[in-house]
């Protein structure tokens, strides 16, 4: 009988070094993008392949771009069958998002450091201040919209729909700084990469 133990610190972090050393090869292959007109480049394309990293399972894959051209590259396990228990790594050029998924709620980190909580109705909490930094609200089955704070500045397709290979991931509705930037990637990213894992699990 396996038993259903949620795994430690150590566990995860030794998880992550060998999910970093995955993605190390593609890295240097990601496009970089700075701002929100490459940002909308971003399209729903992506290829999911299962890995082996010992007795378990990871997934490994991309997100492109409407050219066809690599902007994300992530890794993601599952450690408990039929529980949310998994981790999440995902790398742009110039920056590393990882999301600890646990039963009732997500740990966000941005660069190594631990900067937000998504609690179970997906809303993102700052760390330290607990302040609403993000989240996402329905629009219809096809969008949901991007909430930072307290404006909404962008749509996200829903990957889910059905959709055209060229179709864009988001659109932005509005300007956003360096600090939105980081919160609107990590909302989208997480939303994306959970699903798009959902249907290949599926």
């Amino acid at each position: 009988m396996v038993l259903k133990i949620p795994p430690g610190i150590r566990k995860i972090n030794h998880d992550l070094g060998l999910m970093r050393q995955m993605l190390r090869p593609v890295q240097d292959h990601l496009i970089p993008f700075q701002d929100e007109k490459e940002i909308e480049l971003m399209s729903l394309k992506h290829e999911i392949k299962s890995m082996k990293q010992g007795l378990d399972k990871v997934l490994i894959g991309n997100i492109f771009s409407i050219y066809y051209e690599p902007m994300v590259a992530f890794t993601y396990k599952d450690y408990i069958k039929g529980v949310r228990d998994a981790l999440l790594c995902c790398r742009t050029r110039n920056s590393e998002y990882v999301f600890r998924i646990k039963k009732k709620d997500v740990d966000v980190y941005y660069n190594g450091n631990q900067v937000a909580l998504i609690d179970h109705h997906n809303v993102m909490h700052g760390l330290r201040s607990r302040n609403i930094l993000g989240r996402t609200r329905p629009h219809s089955n096809d969008l949901l919209g991007i909430v930072i704070k307290d404006r909404e500045v962008g749509q996200l397709f829903n990957p889910h729909r059905p959709h055209s290979p060229q179709q864009r991931a988001f659109t932005l509705i509005a300007n956003l700084n360096e600090e939105e930037e980081v919160i609107f990637l990590a909302i989208t990213l997480y939303e994306l990469l959970t699903r798009m894992v959902a249907n290949k699990k599926g």
